[in-house]
């Protein structure tokens, strides 16, 4: 499990940095001629919802983290089972926030690529 957490926490991070360069470029004047067009503002509306998803995933393994502590009270396998399972389910949450995320990171380098082989 704490290689799990370890990793997630490395994953949420990453997102944070990606997330900031994309606003970055997609708000530059590298961009600039874009400024009406209706993908670019697209992913700039979802580029604000990732941010708000990513940070809640942040809060709520700060939370499964603070819970998790208390499995070293455990005295019975009925305990330890408990935390096992709220793990798992964990998991399976963030997990596929972060396969939603790696969709939507594909999308914007797509675009990025697209604007980019128009101007090469």
């Amino acid at each position: 499990m704490d290689r799990d957490i370890e990793l997630w926490k490395e994953d949420i991070s990453i997102i944070r940095v990606e997330i900031l360069f994309f606003k970055r470029m997609l708000t530059s004047s590298v961009f600039k001629e874009l400024n009406s067009s209706e993908q670019k503002d697209s992913l700039v509306k979802d580029l604000t919802n990732v941010k708000e998803i990513n940070e809640s995933y942040s809060n709520q393994l700060m939370d499964f983290v603070n819970k998790l502590g208390k499995i070293k009270e455990c005295d019975d396998v009925q305990c330890e089972t408990f935390y096992l399972n709220n793990h798992t389910k964990f998991r399976k949450d963030i997990e596929s926030h972060f396969s939603a995320y790696r969709f939507y990171k594909m999308n914007v380098i797509l675009f990025f690529d697209s604007y980019l082989e128009d101007k090469i």
